[in-house]
C-alpha cells in the first residue's frame, strides 16, 4: 500500500526533465493569470472615461490614457488576442503537469492553479484602484501579442465586427442618463458636505468644551487650595510660540465655508442649470411664449400725450407691439427708451416714430434655435405665428396682414434664459411695478394714493425725465454748432497791424 502511494505521488518523468517541466508549468500559470487579468483590466475600461482622463486628467493620467486608447479602439482584436493566449495557456498546463504527477493529481493541480493564480488573484489586481496604470504599463506587451497572434485573431475579430458591429467608441449617454448622472453627483456631494459640516461642528464643540474647561480651572476660586493635591511635574523647557493667533469667528466661518465648498461636488444651482440646458432643446417656443391676450399693445394712431406715456411707463415693458386697425395686424415694435426725448405736450402719434420689425418664429421652433436667433442681435423679442413667410412678405411690401393670420404670442430673450435657469428673472421694471402695487395695496396709504394721484405722479416723473433728456440733447447740439461756426473778426487800427480775434 505504501509503495502504491509513493508511486502515485512520484514524478512521471526522469529527474533531469523535472525542473524543465516545472518551470514550463509556472510560466503557463503566470501567462494564464496575466491574460485573464489583462482581459478584465483592459476590456472593462470605459472608453468615455479614458477620453475624459486624456483631456482633463493629471499629466500621468493623460500619458496612461494616450497609451491605452489605441489598443481599446480595436476592441475585438484585443479581446480575441487575449482569449487565444489565455486558452492556450490553460489547455497546455495539464499536459505538462501530467509529466510531473499522475493524471488525477495533474487535473486537481491544474484547476486549483488556474482558478486561484490564473483567474481570481489577477482579476482582483488588474481591476483595482491602479487599473489604468497597470494597463498602460503592459500595453507594449499586449501590442506584441497582437502582432504574434494577428494571423489567427484578425479574421475572427473582423467576423465579430461584421456580426456585432465595429463601433466601440465612447458611449454616448442619453439625455435622461446625463440628468440622472448630474443628480447623483450632486447627491454624493451633498452627503460629503453634510459629513464635513458635522465633523466641523464636532470639532468646534470639542474646542469650545476644552476652552471652557480650561477657563473654569483657571477662574475657579478653589484652585489655590487644590494645588497641593496635584502631582508635581519635572521642570522642562517648553517652546512657547508667542505669535500664535486665536481664531476669530470670521476666520472660523470662512474656514467652514471653504471646507463645505471643497467637499461639495455640485450645488443645487449648477444641477438646475445643467438640467435646464439639457431640457431646452426639447422645449418648443409655444411652451415658453406669453399669450397674445396678456400682451400690452398700442394702436399706431395713438397720441403720445401725458396719459398714454403714463400708461406705457406703468406697464413696465421696454418694447411694445404696435398694431394698425386690428390687433392681428402688427406693424412693428415701439421702443420705450425713445420716448425720453418726446414732449407729452406735443401729443405726437406713434405713426410718426420709427418702429422696429420683430423676429418671426414658428410655435414649433426649438428654444435653442430661438436663443441662437437672439444672439444675432437683430432683436430680443419675437412674434410667434405659423405664417412667418406671409407676415414677412407683407412687411416687406408694406401691405396689411391678412385676416386669417393669427399671432399666438411673443417670446423674448428673458423667457428663454428663464427656461435655461429654471428660475424667474425680475428686472428693474418688474421690481418697480411690484413696489407700486405693494404701495397701492397698503392699508395705511390706500386712502391717499388713488388712481388719479398715482397717474399724476407718474406723469410728473415722466415729464421731468423727458425735459432733462431734451435739455441734454439741446446743450450737446448747441456746443457742436458753436464749435463748427467759429467766426473770425478783423479789427483795423491806423498805423498798426491787423489784430485777429477768435470767438
Amino acid at each position: 500500500m505504501a509503495a502504491e502511494a509513493c508511486e502515485y505521488l512520484s514524478p512521471s518523468c526522469d529527474p533531469a526533465s523535472f525542473w524543465m517541466y516545472l518551470c514550463v508549468c509556472l510560466l503557463l500559470v503566470c501567462a494564464a493569470g496575466l491574460m485573464a487579468g489583462l482581459t478584465m483590466g483592459l476590456v472593462s475600461l470605459d472608453m468615455l472615461n479614458v477620453r475624459i482622463l486624456e483631456m482633463e486628467g493629471t499629466e500621468l493620467e493623460k500619458q496612461w490614457a494616450r497609451k491605452v486608447r489605441p489598443v481599446l479602439e480595436r476592441h475585438h482584436l484585443l479581446l480575441v488576442t487575449l482569449l487565444i493566449v489565455d486558452a492556450s495557456a490553460n489547455e497546455a498546463l495539464p499536459i505538462f503537469l501530467d509529466k510531473l504527477v499522475p493524471e488525477g493529481v495533474s487535473i486537481i493541480l491544474s484547476v486549483t492553479c488556474v482558478l486561484m493564480f490564473g483567474e481570481i488573484i489577477p482579476s482582483a489586481i488588474f481591476t483595482g484602484p491602479n487599473q489604468l496604470r497597470i494597463a498602460a504599463a503592459l500595453t507594449p506587451g499586449v501590442k506584441v501579442l497582437m502582432a504574434v497572434v494577428f494571423p489567427l485573431a484578425y479574421p475572427i475579430s473582423k467576423l465579430l465586427d461584421w456580426w456585432i458591429g465595429a463601433d466601440h467608441d465612447a458611449e454616448q449617454y442619453k439625455r435622461n442618463e446625463l440628468k440622472a448622472l448630474v443628480a447623483l453627483q450632486r447627491e454624493s456631494g451633498a452627503i460629503r458636505q453634510s459629513f464635513v459640516e458635522s465633523r466641523l461642528c464636532d470639532y468646534e464643540m470639542e474646542s469650545a468644551s476644552t476652552s471652557s474647561a480650561h477657563s473654569s480651572v483657571l477662574m475657579s476660586p478653589n484652585t489655590q487650595r487644590q494645588q497641593p493635591l496635584l502631582k508635581p511635574e519635572p521642570e522642562t523647557e517648553i517652546d512657547v510660540d508667542v505669535d500664535v493667533e486665536v481664531e476669530t469667528p470670521n476666520q472660523r466661518k470662512r474656514r467652514r465655508q471653504h471646507a463645505m465648498a471643497t467637499g461639495t461636488k455640485l450645488n443645487v444651482d449648477e444641477v438646475t442649470i445643467i438640467h435646464g440646458a439639457l431640457d431646452l432643446s426639447s422645449k418648443t417656443v409655444a411652451e415658453v411664449m406669453l399669450p397674445m391676450s396678456e400682451i400690452y399693445t398700442l394702436e399706431i394712431d395713438t397720441k403720445l400725450d401725458h396719459n398714454t406715456m403714463a400708461d406705457i411707463l406703468a406697464s413696465g415693458h421696454s418694447r411694445i407691439p404696435v398694431y394698425e386697425t386690428r390687433k392681428s395686424n402688427i406693424v412693428g415694435l415701439l421702443f420705450v427708451k425713445k420716448l425720453i426725448v418726446l414732449d407729452p405736450d406735443d401729443a405726437r402719434p406713434i405713426r410718426d416714430l420709427v418702429l422696429r420689425k420683430p423676429i418671426l418664429v414658428s410655435p414649433s421652433g426649438s428654444c435653442y434655435s430661438m436663443l441662437n436667433e437672439f444672439q444675432k442681435g437683430r432683436s430680443h423679442i419675437a412674434l410667434v405665428t405659423k405664417e412667418t413667410e406671409l407676415v414677412a412678405s407683407c412687411w416687406r411690401n408694406n401691405r396689411p396682414i391678412p385676416l386669417h393670420v393669427v399671432f399666438e404670442g411673443i417670446v423674448c430673450l428673458e423667457d428663454v434664459i428663464e427656461e435655461l435657469l429654471q428660475e424667474e428673472i425680475e428686472d428693474e421694471s418688474d421690481v418697480y411695478v411690484h413696489d407700486i402695487v405693494d404701495v397701492w395695496s397698503s392699508k395705511a396709504q390706500q386712502s391717499r394714493l388713488q388712481a388719479v394721484a398715482a397717474k399724476a405722479f407718474i406723469t410728473k416723473k415722466l415729464k421731468m425725465l423727458a425735459y432733462r433728456a431734451r435739455q441734454r440733447v439741446r446743450n450737446r447740439h448747441e456746443t457742436q454748432q458753436e464749435a463748427a461756426a467759429a467766426s473770425i473778426q478783423v479789427t483795423v487800427v491806423p498805423n498798426a497791424p491787423p489784430v485777429v480775434n477768435y470767438k
